[in-house]
């Protein structure tokens, strides 16, 4: 990931809607995993750290890694103290350690061997608990902020669901999240697309920004209404994130 991306993230993740939204889900699936206040959880590709302090917030003992030095220095920042450089394809962990393990937008990325990747979060959980993970969706949403994650792909449900089988793990349950935003982040994608067609720079324009106050927590309060929806009445056919959860079915 490019360095001011980091730096950009770190800036926006405790304020901008969709990152707050996010967490919601969050928190719903490690509720639905029933884990004990004192579990072991591992954030595995932490970035900046955001979502490593709502584990710590919810369970006494959390780890977090990340490839990249800078966003180990900045999850630092934010006091977080159990923070490592590390590979999501190697981690350094021993076997069966965690009760879960949290994976956010990272099997996305050019440096990650899908397969690879979810074996070493299987290897790294115990048997009968949850990794949850989550995933941008459909190729056609790519962005200059996956540009600059270095993110080399977007999944459908089939595409993620391939990426994620692999030998002691169970599908406990996949969704669309932030339907209610697909069309808006289409059409808004499509016109910065045009608006930059022939400028052809090498180095990725971040889009990410914070919109006015006012229509960020407008939008934040539609996450959480459709949060709210999708936990009482199922699933949706399409959105801009895919969240699996999954569990350790047998040890190593």
């Amino acid at each position: 990931m490019e360095t001011y991306e980091y730096r950009k993230m770190y800036g926006l993740e405790d304020r901008l809607w969709w990152y707050r939204g996010l967490r919601l889900y969050f928190q719903a699936a490690l509720r639905r995993a029933n884990l004990p206040s004192d579990g072991a959880v591992l954030d595995a590709g932490c970035g900046t750290g955001a979502n490593l302090v709502l584990l710590s917030r919810m369970f006494a003992r959390t780890v977090g890694c990340d490839l990249a030095e800078t966003a180990v220095a900045l999850s630092a920042e934010r006091g977080l103290k159990r923070v490592l450089v590390a590979d999501v394809n190697h981690l350094p962990f021993k076997n069966g350690v965690f009760d879960c393990v949290l994976c956010s937008d990272v099997l996305e990325c050019g440096e990650v061997d899908e397969h690879r990747a979810v074996s070493e979060l299987a290897r790294v959980t115990r048997t009968g608990a949850r990794i949850i993970l989550s995933a941008a969706a459909y190729e056609f949403l790519m962005s200059e902020h996956d540009r600059a994650v270095h993110a080399v792909r977007r999944y459908t449900k089939r595409r993620l669901q391939r990426a994620v089988s692999v030998a002691g793990v169970e599908i406990v349950a996949m969704r669309y999240l932030f339907g209610f935003f697909l069309v808006p982040i289409v059409t808004y994608r499509l016109l910065r697309r045009l608006r930059r067609r022939g400028k052809g720079a090498d180095r990725p324009q971040s889009d990410l920004f914070l919109p006015p106050r006012v229509v960020n927590e407008l939008l934040f309060r539609f996450a959480r209404a459709e949060a709210s929806l999708l936990s009482r009445f199922g699933h949706l056919p399409f959105g801009t994130t895919l969240l699996v959860e999954m569990k350790r079915t047998t040890g190593r």
